[in-house]
């Protein structure tokens, strides 16, 4: 069993859930890297389609999660940003899996303040998935999971803040889905927000500001909105 994560988009692809704030390529790879290292925290096997800013066609999107050998019973995680004008977020499960885990990652988002718009399977005239991310892979728990829309100011605050817990939701969902003991991460991934100092985060998290600069290298005390903290 092995999780394979898949963030959409990436190169010369942004991705359409871009806005003045971040691209989606970017927003989608900085989930799927947390969820690939609490996967790994928690002793599940993960496996992630790209690291970095990589420009994939589908193609070699396909190739590259068919190289991890995945089984039917695997699962698969494409990660997304939306954009269109509405609020919320969704999954979109293939016609070869169930709405169990599903599901439960739409329960999981909801609880962290994510409007849910729907959990659904969308099909081509065919009758197979209309996706080629579920189409053309084999697990059939091959996933889309937009986390909002980004033309929406409520869902665009919440990835730029938030993002960590919409990424951990999953993570948990997914535990809970395998059975596997889901326990927190002892390393906190916070994101710096307005009027935010070292001195109000030391005191959020019962530490030190001089612990906070060592963990993170910072030689100034100087932060700065949507910058990345890493609290122990």
């Amino acid at each position: 069993m092995q999780i394979i994560i898949d963030p959409g988009h990436g190169g010369f692809d942004p991705g359409g859930g871009t806005n003045n704030f971040f691209k989606e390529k970017d927003m989608n790879l900085l989930i799927s890297k947390y969820q690939d290292a609490r996967f790994k925290e928690l002793g599940i096997n993960s496996k992630i389609v790209r690291n970095s800013d990589e420009t994939l066609t589908p193609k070699a999107r396909i190739e590259k999660i068919a190289s991890f050998n995945p089984t039917s019973s695997d699962i698969l995680i494409s990660n997304h940003i939306n954009s269109g004008g509405d609020i919320g977020g969704e999954v979109i499960y293939s016609v070869r899996g169930n709405n169990q885990l599903p599901n439960i990652i739409a329960n999981n988002l909801k609880n962290t303040g994510l409007k849910i718009r729907n959990v659904y399977q969308r099909k081509n005239r065919l009758g197979k998935d209309f996706y080629f991310i579920q189409r053309d892979t084999i697990p059939n728990n091959a996933l889309i999971i937009e986390y909002g829309f980004a033309d929406n100011e409520i869902d665009t605050n919440r990835l730029r803040f938030e993002w960590p817990n919409l990424a951990e939701s999953v993570v948990k969902a997914i535990a809970d889905y395998l059975k596997i003991p889901y326990t927190q991460s002892n390393i906190i991934t916070y994101i710096v927000k307005e009027n935010d100092s070292l001195y109000s985060i030391a005191n959020k998290f019962n530490t030190t500001i001089n612990k906070i600069k060592e963990t993170n290298n910072l030689t100034s005390n100087e932060i700065y909105p949507e910058d990345i903290l890493y609290i122990y």
